[in-house]
């Protein structure tokens, strides 16, 4: 306890030093602002104004030397000043006059112009404040070219995007016309020219201009700020371009990247896509980046995706990647291709299908593993391919066997059932014929009567081998169930016992009732006993 005194009263005197320190420094600069020398006015404002940004309490004695530093005839102390001031929350119109000042006076620096410029933004016509902005990000932008500080232009930048976004139109010609004579800021000066809204004219065209700029920093930018361009005929105009990129190895990436913006949204660039998936002279991440694209492009569920191009992609990457499926080990391209699945193949049950054919087909123990995971994801969806995950059963790989049977635990849940049911059959010597077709069904209110109580004997007198296999009569039902339906419905009700009703699914049973029968919601009715019904209902059912 003592320790923790010890250390939070240490803490506390390190605090109160430093402010004091603090202190003495701004006390020291206040008076530094008279100095007869502008330079040392200016730097003693620059330094104030960095020491409100770190200890506001320290300056805020000498606010006042601060105010009377914006009357000096040195622009610089003056811009110097306002920013302290600004910094300690001195409101922004009591600055204005100051900074109008210093952008009206002849021959003013470049960044003291900036600075009196962007602390107008909001209070002055965004007009007039466009062009020291747009000089002075110029000049840092040239300052960068030579290995200057990026900083300095994110500032230039930063201003300049806060001017457009007032939403004031007169500043689109100064900086589109900046754009036209820049030497250095083309890489800066599209995306602020691209937050306008409605763009500028023809801006499409233009982003597509410096696509083939010398300069490379401006060709990422052009290309990125294309794939925001989303509209239908921005797309149209663009996408072609992009397509043909993708044949050259020092574009590609740039347009792939614009591409992956507006997948699903055209058709344009999907066939070159897949031919740099299959592209052995691509590098291996632009291989999978374009099946990622294609699989992107397929995602029939995400917002804004257009029919033609959904399905257009998802015959491109089919095509790419269903050899890499059907033959392939798990692995970075194995992943990326089966990733999309979901997506560019919504519908559960012809999902089923595709990943049986892939199955089936790859040789690979990991690879039938993971595919053997995906169909058991899809549980009764998967239902149809039974036969074809059944099979891997047999498989010598015990991964693989122990894939399979807990795929088809989920697909099937009675599958032991059903297979021993079926060996039995196979093995009778005397198999039971099949119902006889046509013939009324049985008395549909009667038999739900008889079941309810558990009467074996009005069950067997209403259901017979003539009827066994249609609908019961019930009018009031529009879709009427099969008897066997109707009595595996009953399990799990307490007025009739598991006896017997495993009494009344035999007796269905025996005159020709197929337990594997789907019920109206299309589930297998042997699948849904296993969860619903009691063994000895299950053992009915086995025959």
């Amino acid at each position: 306890m003592r320790a923790i005194r010890f250390a939070a009263l240490l803490l506390s005197t390190c605090l109160s030093a430093s402010l004091v320190l603090a202190a003495d420094d701004a006390a020291t600069l206040a008076k530094k602002l008279a100095d007869p020398d502008a330079g040392v006015r200016a730097s003693a404002a620059s330094a104030l104004w960095t020491l409100a940004g770190k200890t506001p309490a320290a300056v805020e004695p000498f606010r006042s030397a601060l105010r009377t530093a914006l009357d000096d005839p040195d622009g610089a102390v003056v811009m110097n000043a306002a920013g302290a001031l600004a910094t300690m929350k001195e409101p922004e119109q009591a600055l204005a006059p100051a900074r109008r000042r210093v952008l009206q006076s002849p021959d003013q620096r470049t960044y003291v112009a900036f600075l009196a410029a962007r602390g107008l933004i909001g209070i002055e016509a965004p007009a007039t404040l466009a062009p020291p902005l747009l000089r002075y990000l110029e000049e840092t932008a040239a300052a960068r070219k030579r290995g200057g500080s990026r900083e300095n232009v994110q500032l230039a930048r930063r201003a300049l995007e806060r001017l457009v976004d007032t939403k004031d139109r007169s500043t689109l010609e100064p900086i589109r016309d900046q754009l036209r004579i820049t030497q250095s800021a083309w890489a800066e000066l599209l995306p602020i020219l691209n937050r306008f809204s409605p763009k500028p004219d023809d801006w499409t065209r233009v982003l597509l201009d410096h696509t083939a700029h010398a300069d490379g920093d401006t060709v990422y930018v052009a290309w990125t700020l294309l794939g925001e361009q989303a509209d239908p005929a921005s797309i149209a105009l663009w996408t072609p371009k992009a397509a043909a990129a993708l044949k050259s190895p020092g574009s590609r990436d740039h347009a792939m990247r614009a591409l992956a913006a507006v997948a699903g949204r055209a058709t344009a660039g999907l066939p070159e896509l897949a031919a740099v998936a299959a592209d052995a002279s691509a590098s291996e991440e632009q291989r999978l980046r374009a099946v990622e694209i294609l699989g992107r492009a397929a995602d029939t569920r995400a917002e804004g995706r257009i029919p033609g191009a959904t399905q257009a992609a998802k015959a491109q990457w089919l095509a790419a990647c269903e050899p890499v499926l059907k033959a392939g080990k798990p692995g970075k391209p194995f992943d990326t291709c089966l990733s999309p699945a979901s997506s560019a193949i919504p519908d559960g049950k012809e999902r089923a299908r595709y990943l049986a054919s892939w199955l089936a087909a790859n040789p690979d123990p990991g690879a039938k593993v993971e595919l053997l995971g995906r169909l058991e994801g899809l549980w009764s969806e998967a239902f149809d391919v039974t036969d074809t995950v059944r099979a891997e059963l047999a498989s010598n790989d015990p991964r693989v066997k122990t894939a399979a049977e807990k795929a088809l635990d989920r697909i099937r849940p009675a599958w032991r059932e059903s297979g021993a049911r079926a060996a039995k059959q196979a093995a009778s010597p005397a198999a039971k014929a099949a119902p006889a077709a046509g013939g009324p069904g049985a008395d549909g209110a009667a038999l739900y009567g008889a079941i309810r109580v558990g009467d074996v004997a009005k069950v067997k007198s209403l259901v017979t081998r003539a009827n066994v296999a249609q609908p019961v009569r019930f009018p009031g039902m529009a879709t009427p169930p099969l008897p066997l339906v109707v009595a595996v419905n009953y399990c799990g009700i307490p007025t009739v016992t598991p006896a017997q009703l495993a009494g009344i699914v035999a007796h269905m049973v025996s005159v020709g009732a197929d337990p594997e029968v789907k019920d109206a919601q299309g589930q297998n009715l042997f699948d849904r006993a296993k969860y619903a019904c009691p063994p000895e209902v299950m053992k009915a059912l086995g025959g």
